[in-house]
């Protein structure tokens, strides 16, 4: 007997009374090859979490604050079945914010978490961001961020974000 099912292709709003919002294809640095996309998870929280063997990965739970979260993805070529690419990017941002200035060091302070996803052995995984800046300015209806960041630890293909996204 075998039985298959087809993943959804299109972003899931949470049934949580539009807690996310999700903005896809921008244009502001997404590079060329691959489409890009922007979540918004409204009153949660990121906790950085550690598995069995010590590597750390991102984990979105109930709370006060926004957790962003921005995805690269890129298509393997035709007829693989690893060569799938993608990276993503999460902070988090207290509620009341209206403008928010990290650099370095401080950027622990947001909990960005870099990732990258690939059959790339030795590379994959999560890695904590000290080396950047980060701008954020929020007001009542859209939320607006300019992240540059370098990774150091891995090779990366997004290095500069610029994205603004409707509350």
């Amino acid at each position: 007997m075998v039985n298959a099912c087809k993943t959804q292709t299109v972003p899931t709003i949470s049934s949580e009374n539009t807690n996310m919002e999700t903005i896809e294809n921008s244009n502001s640095g997404c590079p060329e090859v691959g489409t890009c996309s922007v979540v918004l998870h409204k009153n949660k929280s990121l906790a950085v979490k550690e598995d069995g063997t010590g590597a750390m990965y991102p984990e979105i739970i109930d709370g006060q604050n926004i957790v962003v979260a921005y995805t690269y993805s890129k298509e393997g070529p035709a007829g693989t079945a690893d060569g799938n690419y993608s990276e993503t990017i999460h902070f988090e941002i207290p509620t009341a914010t209206t403008t928010l200035n990290k650099s370095n060091t401080a950027l622990n302070d947001v909990k960005l978490l870099y990732g990258k996803h690939c059959f790339c052995k030795g590379e994959a995984g999560y890695y904590e961001i000290t080396d950047g800046n980060l701008q954020v300015s929020k007001n009542a209806s859209s939320i607006s961020f300019d992240l540059k960041f370098n990774v150091g630890k891995t090779s990366q293909v997004v290095s500069h974000i610029k994205e603004t996204v409707k509350l």
